[in-house]
């Protein structure tokens, strides 16, 4: 049974993640071309989602919402909370099953989430990261208005080499 509506958009709804979502879970994260952008190294079997579903999804602070077109799943976005209370920052993380890449989901559900981050938890900035070589999430966050920060170099370490990282970042004054 999918999860209820939580945000609405046009072409795609971001929803509460249940039981039922485990397995996509699962086959999304271990999937060659979400992985790899994911920094995820080791394969991750139906008991580690299920982990992750309890710790993460069911816990208090960050956002998890599965991205769905009607009732078809697309990925999962996360909107994590960064430093203290007083900071009011916060991380967006997102992946889209290859299948569905190149149709906007990703920009509409990274749209969706900043205007609730901004809107409806009085986040101050909102932020994201990009390996270097993802073109496809550096033109999300430059779409919608995210500046380029900073370039982290050799900050992470995939498909056997290191590489940098770009981090983006919007205020919510620059937002509106």
């Amino acid at each position: 049974m999918p999860g209820t509506v939580f945000l609405e958009g046009d072409n795609i709804n971001l929803r509460t993640i249940e039981d039922d979502d485990i397995e996509f879970l699962r086959d999304g994260v271990n999937h060659p071309e979400v992985r790899v952008y994911m920094g995820n190294r080791r394969p991750q079997n139906l008991e580690n989602e299920e982990d992750f579903f309890e710790e993460q999804v069911c816990g208090e602070d960050s956002v998890h919402l599965m991205i769905s077109r009607d009732e078809e799943k697309l990925g999962i976005i996360t909107l994590m909370p960064q430093g203290d209370d007083a900071e009011k920052l916060a991380e967006i993380g997102i992946w889209i099953h290859p299948k569905y890449h190149g149709n906007g989901y990703g920009t509409e559900a990274s749209r969706l989430i900043t205007e609730y981050a901004f809107n409806q938890l009085n986040y101050h900035k909102v932020y994201a990261r990009a390996y270097e070589g993802n073109k496809a999430s550096q033109s999300v966050w430059e779409k919608l208005g995210f500046n380029k920060e900073g370039v982290f170099k050799d900050h992470t370490f995939t498909q056997g080499k290191y590489k940098d990282v770009v981090y983006y970042g919007v205020l919510e004054g620059e937002w509106q």
